[in-house]
């Protein structure tokens, strides 16, 4: 996430060449989580064994070629898994700093102790941020499946504001049934804390690492589904309200807007024609493996592929016109980097 939660959403823009640039990097260079999230399955993944993930400078040498593909200033977000889990992780950052990237990192702040909190300092991390679905520690640590995580979390925004001021420091909190009562409340601790400097939120889907995506996963993850569709209505409306009145939260009201016609149908895509944000993004995950979006197929692996080859080849293009044809309410597209394909669908 950006110092606001959000990813850029101007019109795409074309190189001299023709070629699109790239709109969305997120390296997810860990598998491994301490949590055991009811929202998300990745931490049953196994880890990659001795010799499978690459090594630092290979990840290196990809934030390198990608340097070439985008302008100066773009936002490379570093995730998981926990990535600050991730031995050398801040080394990579350190890096795409120092090649004119602006750097964020999502993180559930287990680990976000003092002495980590300098080494973010050190390793000049423009913005973190840190999971929290409540303020109410029972409700959180029982969605986060550890006890005693919402704790972590105020820890890890005491430390950064010590140790690493100059990073920013936001939350995310996934809008489900557990939390519907808490976050307005939420919201109020955020406006009211000097520490946080946004809050950004995201709505549940099919969990991650729980297979294809498919129309029935809310059979087996009803749990997560707000039950009172009314409820969750009004609250975005007030997020909404909130948001133009001068709150932290930094959702687009159109993302917000688009969040209401989810909640209305999972089913029926938040877009009026087609997903725009898919084609345009670019993950890396802890194998080294590259997908232009989470459910299609990879395009190669950073271990022994050029970037800037991978970008620009047919498999690429050939991911793009599948994903030209997806009609699904995917996370990339609701969650991360959430672009109305047109600017008039959810307005007054």
């Amino acid at each position: 996430m950006t110092e606001q939660g959000q990813i850029k959403t101007e019109k795409i823009v074309r190189r001299k060449e023709n070629i699109l640039k790239p709109e969305f990097c997120c390296v997810a260079a860990t598998d491994y989580c301490m949590l055991r999230c009811k929202m998300c399955n990745k931490w049953s993944e196994p880890s990659p064994k001795p010799g499978e993930a690459p090594t630092i400078d290979e990840w290196k040498r990809f934030i390198s070629g990608f340097r070439e593909l985008v302008d100066e200033g773009f936002e490379m977000d570093f995730g998981g898994g926990e990535a600050l889990s991730m031995p050398g992780i801040l080394d990579l950052v350190k890096h795409a700093k120092q090649l004119g990237f602006r750097t964020t990192m999502a993180s559930n702040g287990y680990l976000i102790n003092g002495d980590m909190a300098k080494r973010i300092r050190d390793a000049g991390l423009d913005a973190v941020s840190l999971s929290l679905d409540s303020h109410n520690p029972e409700i959180h640590d029982k969605m986060r499946g550890v006890k005693g995580v919402h704790k972590q979390v105020v820890n890890a925004i005491d430390n950064l504001t010590r140790y690493a001021p100059q990073t920013k420091k936001g939350l995310c909190c996934i809008i489900m049934n557990e939390n519907l009562d808490e976050i307005l409340k939420l919201v109020d601790w955020a406006d009211r804390n000097k520490k946080v400097d946004w809050i950004y939120f995201m709505v549940v889907v099919q969990p991650n690492y729980s297979g294809p995506l498919t129309d029935n996963w809310l059979d087996e993850y009803q749990y997560l589904w707000p039950k009172d569709r009314s409820k969750v209505l009004g609250i975005l409306d007030e997020l909404i309200r909130r948001r133009k009145s001068g709150s932290k939260v930094s959702n687009r009201v159109e993302h917000l807007r688009a969040y209401k016609a989810y909640f209305n149908n999972p089913q029926k895509l938040v877009n009026k024609a087609k997903c725009i944000v898919g084609g345009k993004a670019i993950s890396v995950n802890a194998y080294g493996f590259v997908q232009l979006c989470l459910f299609k197929d990879f395009i190669g692996n950073i271990r022994k592929d050029d970037i800037r080859e991978l970008w620009r080849s047919q498999d690429a293009d050939l991911i793009r016109k599948k994903v030209d044809e997806c009609k699904t309410n995917c996370h990339l597209l609701l969650n991360c980097c959430y672009i109305e394909d047109e600017p008039t669908l959810y307005a007054d």
